[in-house]
């Protein structure tokens, strides 16, 4: 049986955690604190900005949607270029009335990614909230000429619900078409750490796979990849996803640590602890990376010192 490889926790787990206990101005100073106390690197800019995207939809869920919107914003200044980020404040912002506020958001997200549907879609029921109802219901059509709509009559009901101004009807009916909506359970990547604390990674691996068309650039997706096929015991299958958060981000040292064990996984312990060793010359003080680096020496230790005796013998 595969020896299951937990995913290592993020320095803001506590800050969180914070955030579950009910105080999110408490875990969002947290994290912007711990952020900047070291170098501000991309891989702590990414850590960052998903501690504080959990803060705010724990904050959300709580019915905080004011402290929702500051966590998003606070993540968006770690990391400006993640569409989904833009788009998930311009919600919280409408909820809030902040219209001119959401539309520049949700005008970012669109610049990220011209085909973000959800982002469309909004932008479409804040220009017909706002009067421009023709412009809106072309834009949509337009939305519908270009992508397969999985269920084409509630899409109609949408456009009619529009016409009636019923907004709200006809952005759930738009989404539930066009098959955006979320589940309760929250995003792609949230879900996927749930299941990987309960030691479901067949399923943290499914979840995954199907956030990735249109996030191919997301480092953190294949980390959390590579960490679900580690526990699985699919090393390479963990090696390629691993390889490509590194390739997008060379400084994420929590990939190349995992990285460094599919590759013990596959039996290359020279080259998983010349990983390691990679994360301690950028942080050599680095608590996992000391851990892995001496576990791995008194095995290498131990394994020539029994290679000496079977000469010997």
């Amino acid at each position: 049986m595969t020896r299951p490889i937990p995913v290592p926790e993020s320095e803001f787990a506590d800050a969180v955690r914070t955030a579950r206990e009910g105080r999110p101005v408490e875990a969002i100073e947290e994290i912007e604190r711990l952020a900047r106390e070291g170098d501000l690197t991309l891989a702590r800019k990414v850590a960052a900005a998903d501690a504080l995207a959990q803060v705010a939809r724990l904050a959300e869920a709580a019915g905080d949607a004011a402290q929702a919107a500051a966590a998003l914003e606070a993540a968006l200044g770690f990391r400006s270029d993640y569409p989904d980020l833009h788009c998930r404040r311009a919600r919280l912002l409408l909820q809030l009335q902040r219209r001119p506020e959401a539309r520049r958001e949700l005008e970012r997200a669109l610049a990220l990614n011209p085909r973000y549907m959800a982002a469309r879609i909004e932008r479409a029921l804040l220009d017909a909230a706002e009067g421009l109802i023709g412009e809106a219901l072309e834009s949509l059509r337009a939305l519908a000429r270009e992508t397969e709509v999985e269920r084409p009559l509630v899409f109609q009901q949408g456009l009619e619900s529009m016409e009636r101004a019923d907004w709200e009807v006809a952005g759930t009916l738009f989404s539930g078409a066009l098959a955006l909506a979320e589940s309760a359970g929250g995003s792609a990547l949230d879900r996927a750490r749930a299941l990987l604390e309960a030691g479901d990674a067949a399923q943290a691996a499914a979840v995954l796979q199907a956030a990735l068309p249109g996030r191919e650039g997301w480092p953190d997706l294949h980390y959390l990849l590579g960490s679900a096929e580690l526990q699985r015991g699919h090393f390479d299958d963990a090696l390629s996803a691993l390889a490509r958060a590194l390739e997008l981000n060379p400084d994420f040292h929590a990939a190349r640590l995992q990285f460094a064990r599919a590759l013990d996984g596959v039996g290359a312990l020279a080259q998983a602890a010349e990983q390691v060793e990679l994360v301690l010359r950028r942080d050599p003080a680095h608590p996992q990376a000391l851990e892995l680096h001496g576990h791995w020496t008194s095995r290498g230790r131990r394994s020539a010192s029994l290679e000496r005796t079977r000469e010997r013998a």
